[in-house]
């Protein structure tokens, strides 16, 4: 009779620490001086931890301290056996219970100094002895799975480094950026068959943006990229193919497509680049391909009152002008109050069109008059909508 007996597996939920110490007295391995040791430095070790963290003399604290010291022993032991219980168990007999506790704290630190995301050079994080505090009571597969997505974060951002020295802006110029922008600029540059052997500004972004849709890729274009993943290194290569497959499929399909207005097109890339500071006389061109509608729509009006005016109707579906009718203006209201006022489209609007050393100031504008202006044009006790016109017309063009 055939044997149908199946294997169960059985999921042990018990800290890495206390499944390698019952091995370990299971086995032998660790005797009574080695468990006494473990008790001594324990009670120790859960005392120093509550009072670093809070206090000692509260129960709370140091029961969550023994939480916090068996974590950090549990990951010290997991990491350094490779999840070997037996040989787990022989770090317990040779080493201190206090040194593994100390080596899960290192572990942390070094995870702590990685980079959080693929931004550089930014100032503010979370303080060393909060990120302990958090990550003391976290789990061996969160420690992996993050430390996993930080150590990609380090090259993505030594890769960028890599290619920002190669053309000329050495980290110290860098300011906090995303660092895939960096790498998305080389690729689109060395594509474009650039001479030029630095990141480029506002103005010679147009510039490679005008060329490559008047001319497409070069072959140069195509052979320097192939010459510079030759000398890239190998750690970084996966990090720049995935940049440049975003320039090919996603940006030079829209790039090269004459149907997609230049002057809309540039302020929806320009975000995704990274590029040099750059002065007048380069804004003036860079202002010059994406504000023709900017001027179109406004007439050459940038007082706060015409702007409110077309930013006013863009909020309200309304279609934009620097000036309003009193039977035009008594519609918009109406508008608020029967759709309510829209902050996004003016938001849009603005970062599409404006000229670029604009765009900060005017929504900041727009973010600072918005709660006055919804206050004003919805007050339902206006029933004869003379105090929501007296305001536009204060605030407003209205004729």
């Amino acid at each position: 009779m055939p044997d149908d007996r199946r294997q169960i597996a059985v999921f042990d939920d018990r800290p890495f620490f206390e499944r390698a110490l019952a091995l370990g007295v299971r086995s032998g391995v660790l005797g009574d001086d080695s468990i006494t040791s473990i008790r001594n430095d324990g009670a120790k070790g859960m005392v120093q931890i509550a009072e670093y963290f809070g206090t000692q003399y509260l129960r709370p604290n140091i029961e969550e301290a023994r939480i916090r010291i068996v974590n950090l022993v549990s990951l010290f032991l997991e990491e350094s056996s490779a999840g070997d219980l037996e040989r787990a168990a022989r770090s317990l007999r040779d080493n201190t219970f206090l040194s593994h506790s100390r080596g899960g704290s290192e572990l942390l630190k070094s995870l702590w100094a990685m980079p959080e995301d693929s931004s550089f050079g930014i100032l503010v994080r979370q303080s060393q002895r909060s990120f302990l505090a958090d990550w003391s009571l976290k789990s061996h597969a969160e420690y992996r799975q993050a430390r996993e997505q930080r150590q990609a974060h380090q090259v993505t951002i030594a890769a960028a480094l890599w290619f920002a020295e190669r053309l000329g802006t050495p980290a110290a110029e860098i300011s906090t950026v995303a660092v895939e922008s960096l790498i998305r600029t080389a690729m689109l540059l060395y594509l474009s068959g650039s001479t030029t052997a630095a990141l480029p500004n506002a103005a010679e972004f147009v510039d490679i943006l005008a060329t490559l849709r008047k001319k497409g890729i070069p072959g140069k274009g195509r052979k320097r990229i192939a010459e510079v993943f030759k000398s890239l290194p190998e750690s970084y290569q996966a990090v720049a193919r995935r940049e440049l497959k975003k320039v090919e499929s996603e940006d030079l399909p829209r790039i090269v497509d004459p149907s997609q207005a230049m002057n809309r097109l540039i302020p929806e890339l320009e975000p995704l680049y990274y590029l040099r500071d750059f002065g007048p006389e380069d804004a003036s061109q860079f202002d010059a391909a994406v504000s023709a509608d900017w001027q179109k729509i406004t007439g050459g009006k940038i007082d706060d009152n015409s702007l409110l005016t077309i930013f006013l109707c863009l909020a309200t579906d309304t279609p934009p002008k620097a000036a309003l009718s009193k039977v035009a203006a008594r519609n918009v209201i109406r508008k608020v109050r029967a759709d309510g006022l829209q902050r996004q489209p003016v938001l849009v609007f603005i970062r599409a069109f404006a000229p670029y050393q604009l765009q900060q100031d005017l929504e900041a504008l727009w973010d600072e008059l918005f709660p006055e202006v919804e206050s004003a044009l919805s007050d339902p006790s206006d029933t004869a909508l003379d105090r929501a016109l007296a305001f536009l017309k204060e605030n407003c063009v209205v004729r």
